[in-house]
C-alpha cells in the first residue's frame, strides 16, 4: 500500500494499486508520496517591498488585463517584480524609507498604462485605479481618504498634479506607518511618475535648465530641483 499526498487539496491518500490515480477526496491527479511531499505554501510575501499574498484569492487592485495574480513562490511579486516566499519565512521590511521602490512603482504604473505626457495628467490614471478625485475648499495640502483623494481648489494647477502624484504613490505603495517613511517614498514615487528619470534625461540634454524643465514637465522648479538631485544631474542643469 502507497501513501500519497494529494497536493490540491492536502488530503492523505492510501493507494491499493499502482492503477489507482485520482485523490479519492477531489479527484485530482496531482499525487505525491508522503515521504516527498512539500506543502505549497498560500499565504506569500515580498521581503523587498513587504506586499502578501493569499494565493487562494484573487486581488483585483493589482490585476491587469491579462495578468494573474501569484500562485507560488514561482511567480515574481505583481507590485515590485521581486521575489516571493512563505509569509511565514519573510522577514520584516525596512524601517528606512524605500527610494528604489517607490520610483520602480512609479515605472510599473507607465509601464502598464502608457500614460501620455509630460506634463502627465493623472485624474485619468486614478479613475482606473478606483479612485475619485475631489477638488474643493480643503484645509489640508492633499490627503487620500480611502478610496478617494482631495485636493484643494486653492492650488495651482502645477501643485495640485504633484499633490495627486504623491498621493497616488500613498495608495500604490500601501503606506501605513511612520510619516518618516512613508512621505520621502511618496515625495519620490510622484517625482518619478510626473518626471520619469529617462525623460529628465533627455530633456536635460536638449534644454538644461531649471525653468525649461519646470515648463515640460508641468511641476515647480521645487519639484524638478528635486528630480534633478535624486538623477545626480545638479551640475547639467542652470537656472
Amino acid at each position: 500500500m502507497t501513501v500519497m499526498i494529494c497536493r490540491e487539496c492536502g488530503a492523505r491518500v492510501k493507494l491499493r494499486s499502482r492503477f489507482e490515480e485520482e485523490c479519492t477526496e477531489c479527484g485530482s491527479e496531482d499525487l505525491e508520496t508522503e515521504d516527498a511531499y512539500d506543502p505549497q505554501e498560500h499565504e506569500l510575501k515580498c521581503e523587498f517591498c513587504g506586499f502578501e499574498v493569499d494565493a487562494t484569492a484573487r486581488d483585483e487592485e493589482w490585476i491587469g488585463e491579462g495578468e494573474e495574480m501569484p500562485s507560488s513562490v514561482d511567480d515574481p511579486c505583481p507590485r515590485c517584480e521581486r521575489a516571493l516566499v512563505p509569509r511565514s519565512e519573510a522577514r520584516v521590511p525596512r524601517e528606512i524609507p524605500e527610494y528604489k521602490l517607490a520610483r520602480e512603482a512609479a515605472r510599473k504604473l507607465h509601464r502598464d498604462h502608457k500614460l501620455s505626457g509630460p506634463p502627465y495628467e493623472l485624474s485619468d490614471l486614478a479613475e482606473k485605479l478606483g479612485l475619485k478625485v475631489d477638488i474643493g475648499p480643503f484645509g489640508h495640502e492633499g490627503i487620500l481618504v480611502e478610496e478617494r483623494i482631495e485636493l484643494p481648489v486653492r492650488f495651482s494647477e502645477n501643485a495640485r498634479r504633484f499633490s495627486l502624484a504623491h498621493e497616488l504613490g500613498h495608495y500604490v505603495l500601501r503606506h501605513e506607518g511612520e510619516r518618516r517613511k512613508v512621505e520621502p517614498e511618496a515625495n519620490a514615487f510622484a517625482s518619478e511618475l510626473l518626471i520619469p528619470r529617462a525623460e529628465l534625461n533627455a530633456a536635460i540634454a536638449h534644454n538644461p535648465s531649471m525653468r525649461s524643465l519646470a515648463r515640460r514637465f508641468g511641476v515647480s522648479r521645487e519639484v524638478v530641483a528635486y528630480a534633478v538631485m535624486s538623477a545626480k544631474a545638479l551640475g547639467r542643469v542652470g537656472p
